[in-house]
């Protein structure tokens, strides 16, 4: 009988751990887009569908390699920007909308938007900005 492989660094109670936050980021990333795409169930399934696909992909990764800690803070960082700063329009006719604004989504005023508009940031620059 083989033993098995934990990871290079890990014992298996890290493995473990490891395979819970890997299990919370998942379900993070799939309440996420339940909230940003509650009403509009065709892009609700294709967003879980993507996410389903996306972490049977990253199976393989070895549980405690830089890899995998990459996949799993690019799916939270995924899951937050789906949660904050995406809002669906529902057409009311013409061209009025009735958006999904909720309690998650964040806000700025118009100065901190304007400032804001046609720059490039990364992730952690807007992760780590105040409004």
């Amino acid at each position: 009988m083989s033993t098995p492989t934990f990871g290079k660094f890990l014992n298996p109670a890290e493995v473990i751990n490891n395979r819970a936050v890997v299990l919370a980021t998942y379900r993070y990333l799939l309440r996420a887009t339940g909230i940003a795409f509650k009403d509009d169930q065709r892009v609700l399934q294709a967003s879980r569908r993507f996410a389903n696909d996306a972490f049977a992909k990253n199976r393989a990764l070895d549980i405690g390699g830089a890899e995998a800690g990459v996949a799993i803070e690019h799916a939270k960082g995924v899951a937050q920007i789906l949660r904050e700063n995406v809002v669906q329009g529902k057409s009311k006719g013409g061209d009025t909308y009735k958006l999904n604004i909720h309690e998650h989504t964040q806000r700025a005023d118009n100065d901190t938007a304007g400032r804001m508009k046609g720059t490039t940031k990364s992730f952690k620059e807007i992760k780590n900005a105040s409004f």
